[in-house]
């Protein structure tokens, strides 16, 4: 199966229902069962219980406010005994591609976790209250990227007021967020930049010692520093780095205070 041949869809959701159904053996060999696998009561008749049934909900990718699909969670695990018949493997592969795209989410939902979505979280945009995250969610639309990229033809699908002025607010928070991270990235690469120059200058100073025996007398004030500087981060308890220059250390001690 060709790679643009696998489903591509955005899951919606889960949940659970409670149904009567009946109950498989799960010791053959001391269950009364029938020929299906189900137990049997002294009656003969199959036993019937009430069971958790878990369903999942999606619906195509390139259409996410369009039909929605709901399936038994369990109908969507591929199975090679009963879906491996197809000559070709090709329904055997549409369900193993399917389920890779809904099984670490489902896992997530089981576990009381809240569902993973590719993208920025609709929670992490302070934008929207608590409802309209949940309107959103019932529609299809799991991540903020997902708000930005609505097309004209999809915005009445959805229940909510403002929806192009919503539309225009989530492009503007994710270029702020896109922003943010290069700004970061920048700051930090500076940092590792300058911290690189300082343990140049002291290992440009520890060469020129060992080259110029007659120099140590004047690098002790430096030590002494660096020494000093040590000390009074050990009696704070501050971490640093044994490596840092005494303009690291003293940065160290200022931000401390």
């Amino acid at each position: 199966m060709a790679e643009n041949d696998k489903p591509v869809i955005r899951l919606i959701g889960f949940r659970t229902t409670y149904q009567k159904l009946p109950v498989r053996s799960t010791d053959p060999l001391e269950d009364k069962a029938d020929p299906q696998g189900f137990l049997l009561n002294a009656a003969g008749k199959r036993v019937i219980e009430p069971q958790e049934v878990d369903w999942a909900i999606y619906a195509p990718g390139h259409s996410p406010l369009g039909t929605h699909t709901v399936e038994r969670v369990k109908h969507l695990i591929p199975d090679p005994d009963r879906h491996g018949d197809d000559l070709d493997g090709t329904k055997l592969a549409f369900m193993t591609a399917r389920w890779e795209k809904i099984r670490p989410a489902y896992e997530a939902w089981k576990a009381g976790k809240e569902i993973p979505t590719s993208g920025t979280p609709l929670t992490a945009w302070p934008a929207l209250n608590e409802e309209q995250v949940k309107i959103f969610r019932q529609v299809g639309i799991q991540s903020v990227e997902e708000i930005r990229d609505l097309a004209e033809t999809q915005i009445g699908r959805v229940p909510l007021p403002n929806m192009r002025e919503l539309i225009k607010q989530a492009a503007m928070f994710l270029g702020n967020l896109d922003s943010s991270a290069v700004a970061e990235r920048e700051a930090k690469k500076d940092e590792e930049i300058s911290d690189l120059k300082e343990r140049l200058v002291e290992l440009e100073k520890l060469l020129d010692s060992r080259a110029k025996p007659t120099a140590v007398p004047a690098e002790a004030p430096a030590s002494e520093e660096l020494t000093s500087l040590r000390a009074e981060l050990d009696a704070r308890g501050i971490s640093y780095d044994r490596r840092w220059a005494a303009p690291k250390l003293r940065a160290a001690l200022a931000e401390a205070a």
